[in-house]
């Protein structure tokens, strides 16, 4: 594994939309450039919440309680979130500037 250090994730996060595939189908995550996160679930359940670079990773406090704690782990040619808290693994389909998908949005 080699997990992305803080300066990468730096560049990778802040101001960009997560393409993320989960069993073949695609869920949307925009970081704005401040504190703030929407997500949009492949099942079409819609999040907001507060995220911050930690040690290792990332968390987001998601407004309907949950915590996520993830680490991006790259091998060549792939990016892989990894559950900080679990054995779940999330593989990073697109990385896309700005709030590409127009997140908050309406399940």
């Amino acid at each position: 594994m080699a997990i992305l250090d803080q300066a990468a994730l730096k560049v990778l996060i802040a101001g960009t939309t997560h393409v993320l595939d989960r069993n073949g189908k695609e869920a949307y995550v925009y970081f704005e450039t401040g504190d703030v996160a929407h997500m949009l679930l492949d099942d079409g359940e819609a999040r907001q919440g507060k995220w911050a670079l930690a040690e290792g990773g990332y968390v987001v406090d998601w407004d309907n309680g949950v915590t996520g704690r993830w680490a991006l782990d790259h091998e060549a040619g792939e990016i892989t979130y990894v559950n900080r808290d679990r054995d779940v693994k999330v593989r990073l389909a697109a990385i896309l500037f700005g709030n590409a998908k127009d997140l908050p949005r309406a399940a």
